[in-house]
């Protein structure tokens, strides 16, 4: 089997370089090919690159969107100081804010639109118009009509909110209860007065006191009914709900649209206003653009750092070889991954640098180990045997990364599960671009250009450093695999402390214009998301659904709280339906009891408030009735959110699930949607398996390398200084109180591929000297001088693919760039400086662990009496290019 394998590889290496023309058209035939794969890339940055299809999460996310909308777009509109709301909503402003709505729904990717226009609309019909009649109904529903052609009530107790409050004033009442009743009829006389003292005919939005009576309340305050669209007397905003379920694309042209459409309406604005408009929509937009353009200037940065190396370190002929040849490699990758519809994430971004560092590694070994062949052993055919040789060991060094990668497969979210099989399908390709094309292009060159030097690498200033750095005494291999298991051990035990950076906020450019607004927003309305539950039931105006919303409405906002530096904080500041609109009109300041929840509307006066709404606000808090019973069957319930952070959104989110099922009445089924959930359900999903995700990639690898080197011995050996990067990382979190990027999910098994790469090859080249018939410690010696320059420079362009990813302005990306590259030159140096001495003492006379089975008994017991360093026994040269008469008059080395 093993003069099989090694023909096929001798055959390989000289058709490679006999046939290189034509090994090279076919490469560019290929590489073309694969290019127009890269045209079929597409960017995912929605719901599905972070949730499961069959997760619940999603469905109801579906369905949220399919019946009320997708995201939302804030508008915030700040006024001077000096000015007040009602002299701000004049009649032009007004007119203005009118004009936004009608440009706005005008759009095809525009569900709604509330402005203080609209929202202004609907109290002026609550107050002055009574219930429609039922052949109004229709005429409103058919737009035959609008609320404004309603007769208006001339007594204020005739009107929708006026029988309201009046309803309320008789139940408490009838409820014995004379402290409600009596504040009730004390507010109401108040609120007649000042009603009263505005003439009939003046009870307009054009006059500036009836706008005051609209927005204020007997105390001065907002009224409660208005405080989702007017958080403080000095900020109104505009909201715009874009259609369900659309594109990215889409979704980020509507939300420029919209932004625009804001913008430029608001330069007419009399008195002037601070307006920022922003939305998730426009956050997603900026990663999606970032995608496109980020993983080009990532992919750049990372191939000039790796020409650096090149030229600095790797002393070789054709030393920017290996560059050109992972170049091939990633573009034959990530075409595949377009025919193959992978799509590219904020996760799979980070793909090209660290295919580009792993990737080069392949080329950079065999290409060192061509011109080992030629300059060191002086082989007649130096590329067979470089093929011979190392070929074997590529392989098992490709399969050891994916089999690393194909534990993000079983990762939860779906961007790392498709992280993983790009990186697994890559690198696959890039091993076979790497072991071809150095092949045919170093098997022409030395036939046409043989290599001629008597230039001993192995004696250079990297042979000389890897030597030393390995030459610890063999005595201390059981110290250090004690304090290996010890560092694995103690991370793991910390791994369920560390906490995961929660605020999608601090995932993205600081600097950018978009997290400039997201902060003046929050300044300014204290909140900039939004959690949405929709309320489904045979009939959401019958009297149960009502009575529900109300209570479930006041009830998380009383008791849904976050921690801010100790100090409790409302979760959710404000909510939002058709429902609490009316329950803000009847709810009167001192007739309910602190910590009680206040009386309700009755369901008669919730639907007639839906049924006069302008149709945007309709659109936002309830679905039609249905043809076939004239009943609605779903509402919608909107929270303003005062927290950001995904890990306070968890803790709510599940708080308020739980109060869900326990407080739903039987046939009402209310859903926690939106983004604030999609977030939450991505949080949850990385944390689920992301440790386990770490210890299968070393389970799977370590169960490959057992079977492949027969020995649980060497893929033990191969493990340990995986073992203590994995180990040191998490204990070094865990000491300075850190908080992880979402990304580190992936970095584990990133380590381990990137280290057991470095470890198998070390190993199986120990092997190989052991093979001519060198003691442990010189076997050792030998492949550290003779590799390390390789070793070296691979391992470096290996660190810089991962490093350059702490480039990207995007902290998420960042961060996971930075603490990998350090976990990654962890393992790098414990690979260097303690797997030699472990691989010394393991392999000594009377264990021999690490040779047993791969290295004959008969050059085991040549070896063991310092035979010195031999050429392996020739198994069959195949004719074909190889070194001239520069690389062959040398005498032999031994």
């Amino acid at each position: 089997m093993k003069k099989r394998m090694d023909r096929a590889w001798r055959w390989l290496a000289v058709n490679m370089g006999k046939h290189a023309r034509y090994v090279s058209i076919v490469g560019l035939v290929i590489t073309i090919i694969m290019g127009f794969g890269l045209t079929n890339l597409d960017f995912a940055t929605d719901q599905d690159a972070y949730l499961n299809k069959n997760e619940q999460v999603y469905k109801d996310n579906v369905e949220y969107q399919d019946l009320f909308g997708g995201q939302a777009m804030l508008g915030a509109i700040r006024i001077e100081e000096g000015t007040t709301l009602e002299e701000f909503l004049s009649p032009k402003n007004l007119k203005i804010f009118q004009e936004i709505e009608k440009t706005l729904v005008a759009n095809d990717s525009i569900e709604a639109v509330a402005t203080p226009y609209n929202t202004m609309v609907l109290s002026d019909t609550l107050i002055q118009k009574a219930a429609p009649t039922e052949a109004q109904v229709k005429q409103l529903a058919d737009g035959e009509i609008t609320a404004a052609n309603l007769p208006t009530q001339a007594l204020p107790t005739t009107s929708i909110a006026g029988v309201s409050l009046d309803t309320a004033t008789a139940a408490a009442k009838a409820d014995g209860d004379t402290d409600e009743a009596e504040a009730r009829d004390k507010d109401f006389g108040e609120t007649a007065t000042r009603l009263l003292a505005i003439p009939e005919a003046d009870r307009t939005l054009d006059n500036i006191e009836w706008r005051k009576f609209l927005l204020y309340d007997n105390t001065g305050a907002v009224r409660e009914s208005l405080l989702p669209f007017f958080p403080n007397p000095q900020t109104t905003q505009i909201v715009t709900r874009l259609k369900g379920n659309m594109s990215i694309e889409l979704e980020g042209d509507a939300a420029v649209f919209t932004t625009n459409t804001i913008d430029k309406a608001a330069e007419n604005l009399d008195p002037a206003a601070e307006v920022t408009v922003i939305g998730a929509p426009i956050l997603l937009k900026d990663i999606n653009d970032y995608l496109r353009g980020g993983i080009l200037k990532l992919g750049a940065i990372a191939v000039v750092a790796m020409i650096l190396i090149l030229l600095l370190l790797f002393d070789v002929r054709w030393r920017l070889l290996p560059l050109g040849v992972i170049l091939i490699g990633v573009t034959w990758a990530f075409g595949l991954a377009g025919y193959l519809g992978i799509p590219l994430s904020l996760v799979t971004i980070s793909g090209l640098p660290v295919m580009l560092g792993i990737g080069i590694d392949y080329a950079i070994q065999m290409h060192s180990r061509i011109e080992e062949e030629v300059l060191l052993d002086r082989e007649d055919h130096p590329i067979q045997e470089a093929a011979v040789n190392l070929g074997p060991a590529l392989l098992v060094v490709t399969f050891d990364a994916i089999f690393a990668f194909l534990a993000l497969r079983f990762a939860k979210v779906p961007m790392i599960r498709d992280f993983g099989l790009l990186l697994a399908i890559g690198i696959a390709v890039i091993c076979v671009v790497s072991i071809i094309a150095p092949l045919a292009a170093l098997g022409i060159r030395e036939y046409k250009s043989p290599t001629s030097s008597d230039k001993d690498y192995s004696e250079g200033w990297l042979g000389r450093f890897v030597v030393k750095i390995g030459s610890l005494p063999s005595k201390l291999a059981v110290p250090f695999a004690i304090g290996a298991l010890l560092i694995f051990v103690g991370g793991l035990l910390v791994e369920s402390s560390l906490q995961i950076q929660g605020d999608p906020i601090d995932w993205v450019n600081q600097s950018s214009p978009t997290i400039k607004k997201i902060d003046t927003i929050k300044e300014q309305t204290k909140s900039s998301t939004e959690l949405g539950i929709y309320v489904a039931s045979d009939n959401v105006f019958d009297q149960e659904t009502v009575d529900f919303v109300h209570n479930f409405a006041y009830q998380q906002r009383r008791e849904r709280t976050f921690d801010v530096d100790g100090k409790e904080k409302p979760a959710l500041l404000t909510a939002s339906s058709i429902v609490t609109t009316m329950s803000g009109i009847i709810n009167v300041p001192g007739a309910t009891p602190k910590g009680d929840i206040p009386r309700g509307p009755t369901a008669e006066a919730v639907q007639a408030a839906w049924q006069v709404a302008p149709p945007s606000l309709q659109k936002f808090t309830a679905t039609p009735p249905e043809a076939s019973d004239g009943t609605s069957k779903n509402m919608n319930l909107i929270f303003r959110v005062g927290y950001s952070s995904l890990n306070d959104g968890e803790a709510v989110v599940k708080d308020v699930r739980a109060d869900v099922r326990s407080d739903s009445p039987e046939g009402i089924k209310a859903v926690p949607s939106g983004l604030a959930v999609v977030g939450v359900g991505l949080l949850e999903n990385i944390q689920s398996n992301r440790i386990l995700l770490t210890y299968m990639s070393i389970a799977f690898v370590g169960i490959f390398l057992a079977v492949r080197l027969r020995s649980v011995v060497r893929s033990v050996l191969s493990l340990v200084p995986v073992m203590i990067a994995t180990g040191m990382a998490s204990l070094v979190a865990f000491a300075l109180g850190l908080e992880l990027s979402p990304m580190t999910a992936v970095g584990g098994p990133l380590i381990v591929a990137i280290c057991t790469e470095f470890t198998s090859l070390m190993l199986l080249r120990f092997v190989e000297e052991r093979k001519r018939h060198m003691a442990p410690q010189e076997a050792a010696d030998t492949a550290a001088a003779r590799t390390g320059r390789a070793f070296i420079v691979s391992g470096l362009t290996g660190v810089a693919g991962v490093a350059v990813i702490a480039t990207s302005p995007l902290p998420l990306l960042r961060d996971f760039g930075a603490i990998v590259a350090l976990n990654v030159v962890i393992a790098l140096a414990a690979a260097l400086v303690i797997l030699p001495p472990m691989l010394v003492w393991a392999d000594q006379e009377g264990r021999e662990w690490v040779s047993r089975h791969l290295v004959s008994e008969e050059d085991l017991a040549v070896s063991r009496g310092g035979g010195g360093r031999h050429r392996v026994k020739d198994t069959g040269s195949v004719d074909g290019p190889k070194a001239g008469d520069g690389a062959t008059d040398a005498p032999a080395r031994t």
